[in-house]
């Protein structure tokens, strides 16, 4: 009677541990479909502008045609922005795969340690310079989200650790793959590989994944590199645009700028771990963590940039950002988290920094060209928060990651959709002007361009002669750019007055 009963106990344990892995699979379907909903309505809400006017039409063609030759090796990049410029329905699928994707992998990469909710959130909140020239731009997220996306997987291969054909297959052509986007995660994955490779040597792990995305990160790297981009005199993105005297003015303004002053909320975040993680708290202390992150949140809320500073305030930005490090690697060095998780930790940092260290000496150099090192950086706070006393998992704090989730998203799919509407309005207007036979005509601007890039570029400009002929405007119509105006708003404020 015994045995039967606990063999019943059992079974109701089994049964309501797989109820509870169920509904919990359950849970992270929801979520990652409302993630999936929310990029397939920006993917429909995002407006072509600056370089998706070239690759949408006659020059896109011609440059795939000649296999992009003296134009640049992203060859795998330059064919997903065909693809999404001339195809609304592989836009919306493309986007919202490779968005919900990175959020999938950022998952996936912690060991589950940290929910989707939380990885979505925290991509949400990059800095709006960032989101422009990324999600909020078609040239830029075939190049940069999907680099990220496809190098997110590729770790996550690796980490793994398994030897099998198939494993290692895969590995080979994610690192080949990944090697076809962007010049510095061309050269950073090979440099990455190697690390690895020497520190699976050091703690006598199977070196066969490190070897395996060293070969197809040097097999794609050549590919890339092949191109006649970079071997011409002059062009900006050749061999030849490489400076190591501009280190330390790069050091000082716009490299410090992108990656670690506009970074301000995860140095406020990387603060707050830090604190909870050590036993002895005072008010010193506090202060101590604290000062640098507050300083640069302050600096980044009152939009304060390297160019209105003098150079000695530059020189002590470099200091508050250097104390910061050693103070952050000291204390993760110091703390009882356990071998494996200070490696994962020292790991993430180190990918992040190694993937926009060649912008030290190369350029150009820009927001976009931080999206991965952001991840990387946020993958390497959530190892942290995995090991804080507290309870992500309490009803509570999803309640609250939710709420913000949802406001934020219905904030930016409302700002999308305003400036989709008044792009639809004025390119109307504009054709209906034209055909009247008007020489110059009146262009406003966007309500929300922050969200974009080169959305109203100014006329005259190569941008601009690619915007008249993306809409089959003469390129001698003249456009007088004015600001965004709500004409109802102001038929308002006349009545007033």
């Amino acid at each position: 009677m015994e045995n039967n009963g606990g063999t019943k106990s059992r079974a109701v344990k089994k049964r309501k541990g797989r109820e509870k892995r169920e509904q919990k699979e359950k849970r992270n379907f929801l979520i990652l479909f409302g993630i999936f909903t929310f990029y397939f309505l920006i993917a429909w809400l995002l407006i072509p502008s600056g370089d998706d006017w070239a690759w949408g039409k006659e020059i896109g063609q011609a440059r795939l045609a000649n296999h992009f030759e003296a134009y640049n090796g992203r060859y795998f990049g330059n064919i997903i922005e065909i693809i999404i410029t001339r195809s609304l329905f592989a836009r919306l699928f493309i986007y919202s795969i490779i968005n919900t994707g990175i959020v999938f992998l950022m998952r996936k990469i912690s060991n589950h340690k940290i929910t989707y909710i939380f990885c979505f959130l925290l991509i949400l909140l990059i800095p709006v310079s960032f989101y422009s020239q990324t999600y909020g731009w078609l040239a830029g997220f075939a190049n940069y989200n999907t680099s990220t996306f496809f190098f997110l997987w590729l770790i996550f291969l690796v980490k793994k650790n398994k030897v099998t054909f198939l494993s290692l297959t895969a590995i080979f052509i994610l690192s080949m793959l990944t090697q076809l986007f962007i010049e510095n995660i061309s050269i950073s994955s090979i440099l990455i590989a190697i690390i690895g490779l020497a520190i699976a040597v050091f703690f006598k792990e199977s070196i066969l994944p490190y070897l395996s995305w060293l070969l197809g990160a040097i097999s794609g790297a050549i590919i890339m590199f092949s191109n006649s981009a970079y071997h011409i005199e002059g062009n900006m993105r050749g061999f030849s645009n490489a400076d190591v005297h501009t280190f330390s003015v790069r050091l000082l303004t716009d490299w410090t700028e992108l990656y670690v002053k506009q970074n301000a909320l995860l140095l406020v975040l990387f603060s707050i771990v830090m604190y909870l993680l050590i036993e002895n708290k005072n008010l010193g202390i506090f202060i101590f963590f604290f000062f640098p992150s507050g300083y640069f949140a302050l600096r980044y809320l009152m939009n304060i940039t390297w160019r209105q500073q003098s150079m000695f305030a530059l020189v002590i930005e470099l200091l508050l950002i250097l104390i910061f490090l050693a103070t952050l690697a000291i204390t993760i060095g110091k703390s009882s988290i356990p071998l494996s998780g200070k490696r994962h930790f020292f790991s993430y940092i180190t990918i992040s920094l190694l993937l926009v260290a060649p912008f030290l000496i190369v350029t150009p150099y820009g927001p976009r060209n931080i999206l991965t090192s952001f991840v990387f950086l946020g993958l390497a706070l959530f190892e942290l928060i995995s090991y804080i006393k507290i309870n992500l998992e309490s009803q509570l704090v999803k309640k609250i990651s939710l709420l913000f989730i949802f406001c934020i998203s219905i904030f930016f799919i409302g700002m999308h959709g305003l400036n989709k509407y008044e792009e639809n309005q004025r390119i109307a207007q504009l054709k209906q002007d034209v055909a009247l036979g008007q020489k110059e005509v009146e262009l406003n601007r966007l309500p929300y361009e922050f969200i974009g890039h080169d959305l109203t570029p100014p006329d005259g400009s190569v941008q601009s002669d690619r915007q008249k002929k993306y809409h089959n405007i003469s390129i001698d119509t003249k456009f007088k750019i004015t600001g965004y105006h709500d004409s109802a708003l102001d038929n308002l404020l006349e009545k007033q007055q």
